[in-house]
């Protein structure tokens, strides 16, 4: 089944993303809202860049919509505002404007958005917009996460077995050089494979072509991120973000205890975690092994 059947808000979090909506037009404000709860998503809503700075220290959104053009303090000013703080940094920018011309869209860019939408704007082209950067930005943070756990059980070997450092700095720079590799593939796809696509879609007349153009998209997103989703993208349908990092450590022969450990949550949640993965996979089985059945999967 295509992924891109409907479009609505990822499935990659356990809760809907928070949007934060800049805008000191009524009207465009309400329209964004109407389509974005209509598609799962959480909404705030800023009028200024003062006001939209404060509420982004008060209340961090996952992304945020930005205008350009607003009184006291544009677009551009509070973009690079947010990038200036590091609680702010990290949150994808998309600049959501009127303005058309290239100069325009550059200096978005150049203020630190990640995308530019001009209105008026096609509904679904926000929606998957949208959805492609909020996943980056997930990926991104799981990868940073995952890497900061190994980092640090690596450091820690490193302490207790000092006849190891030497290969245990080999090896951390390998897990740096892994990283930067994956992030420039996954940055790549999405630059030169999905947006493309995205601006095909917007400029074609064609309805069937359209469609076609939307299964297309679907197929390379799901390319996309099948890597960092255990059994491939049905699985990370059906288990939450939590249970699918259990999913990779019981895959990794790591026991109880272990994977407790490294999630810092009790035995006897990592136990209750395995009992609901066995029943969301439909394992009826007892005696079926559950490293076994998941391996069998890949």
């Amino acid at each position: 089944m295509p992924l891109f059947t409907d479009v609505n808000a990822m499935e990659f979090t356990d809760s809907p993303c928070t949007v934060l909506i800049v805008d000191d037009d009524p009207f465009g404000i309400i329209q964004l809202q109407t389509l974005l709860q209509d598609s799962g998503y959480d909404l705030i809503t800023a009028s200024d860049g003062a006001s939209a700075i404060a509420t982004v220290h008060r209340q961090p959104p996952d992304i945020i919509l930005l205008d350009i053009i607003m009184p006291k303090m544009n677009g551009y000013e509070t973009c690079r505002r947010l990038k200036e703080n590091k609680e702010s940094q990290e949150i994808p920018v998309i600049f959501l404007s009127g303005l058309h011309s290239t100069e325009e869209k550059l200096d978005a860019f150049e203020a630190g958005g990640v995308d530019y939408i001009t209105k008026p704007f096609s509904e679904k082209e926000v929606l998957i917009r949208l959805r492609t950067h909020l996943t980056l930005h997930q990926i991104n943070k799981r990868l940073s996460h995952e890497l900061e756990n190994r980092d640090e059980e690596l450091q820690n070997k490193e302490s207790k077995v000092q006849d190891t450092s030497t290969a245990l700095k080999v090896l951390l720079s390998a897990i740096e050089e892994e990283k930067k590799e994956l992030a420039e593939r996954i940055q790549f796809k999405a630059d030169k494979l999905i947006l493309p696509k995205i601006r095909e879609v917007t400029e074609e007349q064609n309805m069937q072509k359209r469609e076609a153009l939307y299964r297309e998209i679907g197929y390379l997103f799901q390319s996309l991120t099948k890597p960092f989703v255990p059994g491939g993208v049905e699985l990370g349908k059906t288990l939450s973000p939590s249970e699918l990092q259990i999913v990779n450590l019981i895959k990794q022969g790591k026991s109880s205890k272990e994977i407790s450990d490294i999630c810092n949550i009790s035995v006897a949640t990592i136990s209750s975690h395995r009992k609901m993965i066995r029943k969301k996979l439909k394992i009826r089985n007892r005696k079926v092994n559950l490293r076994t059945y998941l391996n069998s999967l890949d």
